[in-house]
């Protein structure tokens, strides 16, 4: 994964610009992943790992209504977390992730967001995960990243 935050690292870089992370079920791991690559500190603004609908509300400005009938785990709340993120953090872009880790049906997913300011939707997506609950938070940051990464290479173009 170090080869996926250094790529993020050299296209931000180059493009002149900053990401930011909100984070529910991924606890900090895209944080962490992304802040393995030395000299990212002038790419990464900050993050929040955001548990509790309270939070992601008062915040990240996440609708309450939504937050309630959702249990926060929604892709419209992954889209609205992003946008909250970067308004936190004054970021070019943002990566939100939420979903369930560990589910009584052994299914666990998440959703991720990609947007860019000025509130722009750049990518989200639902994804099915599976193994325990570290695997699943590791699995759902790497998905997230990676596809950042993807879309980082799209705009720098050929």
């Amino acid at each position: 994964m170090n080869g996926t935050a250094k790529e993020i690292k050299a296209l931000l870089l180059e493009a002149g610009k900053t990401v930011s992370v909100a984070e529910s079920i991924t606890a900090g791991r895209v944080q962490a992943l992304l802040t393995s690559e030395s000299g990212v500190s002038k790419v990464f603004k900050g993050g929040i790992s955001a548990y509790q609908a309270p939070v992601k509300v008062e915040l990240l400005g996440v609708d309450a209504a939504l937050a309630e009938r959702t249990d926060c785990v929604d892709e419209e709340i992954a889209r609205q977390m992003a946008t909250g993120a970067l308004k936190l953090f004054r970021s070019d872009y943002a990566i939100a992730t939420c979903g369930y880790a560990e589910r009584p049906d052994g299914n666990p997913y998440a959703f991720f967001a990609i947007a860019q300011e000025p509130g722009t939707i750049l990518h989200s997506e639902r994804i099915e995960l599976s193994g325990n609950r570290t695997d699943v938070q590791q699995e759902a940051a790497q998905r997230a990243l990676k596809t950042f990464s993807n879309l980082l290479r799209i705009a720098a173009g050929p």
